[in-house]
C-alpha cells in the first residue's frame, strides 16, 4: 500500500517537473542578457563586497602573521577578486 501511494507521488512529481520544463512563461522568462546584467549586479553587491572583504582580511591573516599560506595563492585570491568587482570597468574599456 505504502509502496502505491510512492509510485503515485514519483508520477505527480515528475508530472509537474515535466510542465514546468515546457511551459514557456516559466522557460524563457529573460533573455540572457538580463541574465548576465543580474549576475553581474549580484556578485557586486553589499553582501558580496562583504565576503570579498573578510576573504581578503582572512587570507591576509593567514599569509603574513601565521605564515600558513603561500603568497601565490593570495595574490591568486586578490587578482580573482579584484576581476569580479572590476568587471564592469574592464567590460567598458574592452567594449567602449
Amino acid at each position: 500500500m505504502i509502496r502505491f501511494f510512492k509510485n503515485k507521488v514519483t508520477m505527480v512529481n515528475e508530472a509537474l517537473l515535466l510542465l514546468l520544463c515546457t511551459t514557456p512563461g516559466v522557460s524563457h522568462a529573460a533573455s540572457i542578457e538580463s541574465i548576465l546584467r543580474k549576475s553581474a549586479n549580484y556578485l557586486q553587491g553589499p553582501v558580496a563586497k562583504g565576503a570579498g572583504l573578510l576573504a581578503i582580511l582572512g587570507t591576509g591573516y593567514l599569509t603574513l602573521f601565521t605564515q600558513e599560506m603561500p603568497k601565490k595563492q593570495f595574490v591568486m585570491i586578490l587578482v580573482g577578486l579584484g576581476i569580479i568587482f572590476g568587471g564592469s570597468s574592464l567590460y567598458s574599456s574592452l567594449i567602449g
